[in-house]
């Protein structure tokens, strides 16, 4: 492991309370963002069509979290800097291309947001919800809450698949396995200002012209750990890099796999 890599972690890892507890941490975030899918589909309950607002509040979610990590997570914004400084500073410097995994729960305490942010995300969906039940009717603002919280709980399960070691099973399950191989090619220093912001489905990477694959959107979304529809510029940048594969670290092989 690089020196400047690794005297990080012990300097982070070193700054952890002792009483944190990984699995609480994402306990406590599934246990409310479920509380609150549940609520909400409940309230929802004889909505008829309004259900299909679950894919509006998911996908302005995704674009949402797009911007933000594009944005906010890698720009300072004033208003924003902890953000910043949390993710591009500490997140990035923690996890780079050669070293991407965590050995500890205790360590899930650079991959997962803070206790307190699923109840802003929740609070934030709500003010969306309340503006599209206006036209659409309240059971259509509380199918909008399903999907919105729907995709913050699966951003926290992807980007910590991502940060895990290699087994078969994240190897070769659809759509984790696009994420880890996005995550990885993300987590280069001079490519992640540009490329793969989104942590969920890459729906607004591939929209928006930020995805590394010259792929359509089915192909985007089910890439795995292809690498042999790279854009050009990036394959030229890369170079040979991603052919080496051990099964302690997340290097994809340049492969049809």
């Amino acid at each position: 492991m690089d020196p400047a890599v690794a005297a990080f972690r012990n300097e982070y890892r070193a700054g952890i309370a002792r009483s944190y507890n990984g699995w609480l941490h994402g306990s406590f975030i599934f246990g409310v963002g479920i509380a609150y899918i549940v609520y909400s589909a409940l309230q929802a309950q004889g909505g008829g069509w309004a259900w299909l607002s679950i894919a509006p509040g998911f996908l302005v979610a995704n674009f949402g979290e797009w911007w933000l990590h594009k944005n906010a997570l890698h720009r300072r914004i004033p208003a924003l800097k902890a953000l910043w400084q949390r993710h591009t500073v500490q997140h990035h410097h923690y996890f780079t291309e050669a070293h991407m995994t965590v050995d500890s729960h205790r360590e899930y305490r650079i991959i997962l947001f803070p206790p307190y942010a699923v109840i802003g995300l929740g609070l934030i969906h709500a003010g969306m919800a309340a503006l599209w039940a206006l036209p659409f009717g309240a059971a259509a603002g509380w199918a909008w809450m399903v999907g919105g919280m729907s995709h913050y709980l699966l951003y926290e399960i992807l980007h910590t698949a991502a940060h895990l070691h290699e087994r078969p099973l994240l190897r070769h399950l659809p759509l984790v396995n696009t994420m880890r191989r996005n995550h990885w090619i993300h987590h280069h220093q001079l490519l992640m200002p540009e490329y793969n912001m989104n942590l969920t489905l890459p729906i607004a990477d591939w929209a928006l012209g930020s995805s590394d694959l010259q792929r359509g959107l089915f192909g985007t979304l089910f890439n795995g750990y292809r690498m042999d529809h790279l854009k050009p510029e990036l394959r030229e940048r890369l170079g040979r890099e991603t052919i080496p594969f051990t099964p302690r670290r997340l290097t994809p092989p340049l492969s049809r796999d």
